[in-house]
């Protein structure tokens, strides 16, 4: 079966869903794993179309056009990066439709907190979901002239200090090794070996709440990063509003007592952590920054740059599992 279209084909009876697959999520996905997820649509009578991309930006524009061009829904087949492409393209082209996920990153950490572990989950939640609003946000950097050099939405979190730096170093053992989750955490475990620390101003809906030297800022839409890891706990996509927690300078001892905290949603508690609630988060950065928005690493962010996060309230239908009685 051909699933690499040339074209993508337009559904004229409204009752079909498209679905949009990163071929390089999770270390690849095979055609083998694409008929069988073909099938398990088929066997449950839901019809549907299988686009595999050739980049990001293609999932953001056939995301955009799929109302259009007829479609009930989109499923995203990969990761939180692929989700976010995918939820980013449905908001800008006001499309309305709902969003599914067909989990088959390295965390699927958007995933976790729609409910869905799995691609049954996924066939539950298309068939006798609901489509709840959730919220997303977006990220302006600017740099030290004001000009803003990158603009894009996310729906799950933005890491910035440690959660950036993680990243990248998870994403350089990734293509070496195929570690999973195990990635994330041995880049974590290098990272607080280093202790790298920043400098910047915090502003918080118009208000200074913090300025000086943090190790870690985590502003979520949702909870989860890192295949699970929980550095802004508070995050809920259902409240209008972004949860951003704050690690001030603290002892490397200290903060490898702390790992476990993270993985039990308890940092909040740790004395060297700060959180706030919010609409919009500004931080203006003294020297270097390092950025990451659902996963993926922005590049080339110049010194004594200014990263503003906005909330985007109810931006985004999402299919979840029927709620228990």
């Amino acid at each position: 079966m051909d699933f690499n279209l040339s074209k993508l084909k337009p559904a004229s009876d409204g009752s079909t869903w498209l679905i949009l697959v990163n071929p390089e999520a999770g270390h690849g996905i095979s055609d083998r794993k694409l008929t069988d997820i073909s099938s398990l649509f088929g066997s449950h009578h839901i019809k549907h179309e299988i686009y595999v991309t050739k980049s990001y930006s293609q999932l953001f524009d056939h995301a955009s056009a799929a109302a259009e061009m007829g479609y009930k829904g989109i499923s995203a087949c990969g990761g939180d990066g692929t989700v976010s492409r995918i939820a980013a393209g449905i908001i800008q082209g006001k499309t309305g439709i709902p969003l599914s996920v067909l989990p088959s990153g390295n965390g699927n950490d958007w995933a976790r907190t729609a409910g869905i572990g799995s691609f049954e989950d996924t066939i539950e939640s298309i068939l006798h979901g609901e489509s709840s609003a959730m919220d997303a946000a977006q990220c302006v950097i600017k740099d030290k002239n004001c000009d803003i050099i990158h603009s894009s939405v996310f729906v799950n979190s933005a890491g910035i200090g440690l959660d950036a730096h993680v990243l990248q170093k998870a994403l350089k053992l990734r293509k070496k090794l195929s570690l999973g989750k195990l990635g994330y955490i041995s880049a974590l475990v290098s990272t607080v070996l280093e202790m790298p620390m920043w400098k910047g101003r915090m502003i918080v809906d118009g208000f200074e709440v913090y300025s000086g030297r943090y190790l870690s800022l985590t502003s979520g839409v949702c909870p989860y990063v890192g295949g699970g890891m929980m550095l802004s706990p508070s995050s809920t996509p259902f409240d209008d509003m972004l949860d951003t927690a704050l690690v001030k300078p603290i002892s490397r001892m200290r903060l490898i007592r702390s790992v476990p905290m993270i993985y039990r949603g308890s940092i909040l508690e740790n004395p060297a952590v700060t959180s706030w609630r919010g609409r919009e988060f500004k931080l203006e950065t003294e020297g270097s920054v390092r950025v990451e928005l659902d996963g993926e690493s922005i590049p080339d962010i110049p010194d004594n740059s200014t990263v503003i996060l906005k909330s985007i309230p109810s931006a985004i239908l999402v299919r979840q599992l029927p709620q228990q009685p």
